[in-house]
């Protein structure tokens, strides 16, 4: 973002999530088809300047939540103190994701090219290959964060396992699932929400018991 530019950011009205998603606290699970869901929820949002919204708890700015697979290995985030939201400086995450922002193009729901664009600043990797697969919801009105955003948990099984793209915001490994801790304290929230709900990879499973 350029200095001096006041960053836009989409988001939908407290009211709306409760309408359209639900009121809930923590994960609500949607397998819906993940397109239609983001469409047929655009016409109910629009962009704010993120300096008026980012203490205002009547607005819930949208994040796409994308958690990476490959086998049975999710991407472990540590957020570095270089990124932009303070209240997340140094917390482990499954998740990649990021503001939307005004996107160019129109061949897909606003959401997902957002979450397209963020994967490929972030990540080594063509995200324009990436077919994801809808999870869910993630309100989490228990942190001061969570307060102000709605997360859009998706998740993308991928054919090899790539780095990390900004190595100065962020550290990554790649991790066995069964062996990441829902409960470990030093996870972001919506990563401990959305931990418990993913099931393994059987095959992988078997193959990680074998080595040992």
């Amino acid at each position: 973002m350029n200095h001096g530019v006041i960053e836009q950011v989409w988001g939908i009205s407290r009211t709306v999530m409760e309408q359209q998603i639900g009121r809930f606290q923590g994960f609500l699970a949607d397998d819906g088809d993940l397109a239609s869901r983001c469409q047929s929820l655009e016409p109910f949002g629009s962009f704010r300047p993120r300096d008026q919204v980012e203490q205002d708890s009547s607005w819930k700015q949208v994040i796409p939540y994308s958690v990476l697979r490959h086998g049975d290995h999710l991407l472990q985030l540590r957020r570095l103190s270089t990124q932009g939201e303070a209240r997340l400086h140094h917390r482990l995450s499954i998740g990649v994701g990021g503001h939307v922002n005004p996107e160019t193009g129109d061949d897909e729901p606003l959401l997902i090219r957002g979450m397209r664009r963020e994967l490929s600043e972030e990540i080594c990797i063509d995200a324009h290959q990436v077919q994801f697969r809808m999870l869910g919801w993630i309100n989490d009105d228990l942190t001061e964060v969570g307060q102000v955003h709605l997360g859009l948990a998706v998740e993308a099984f991928l054919d090899h396992r790539p780095g990390i793209r900004e190595t100065d915001r962020m550290e990554g490994t790649w991790q066995p699932l069964q062996r990441l801790d829902a409960t470990d304290p030093g996870w972001e929230s919506w990563s401990s929400l959305l931990l418990s709900t993913l099931e393994p990879d059987r095959s992988a499973c078997e193959e990680i018991q074998s080595s040992e």
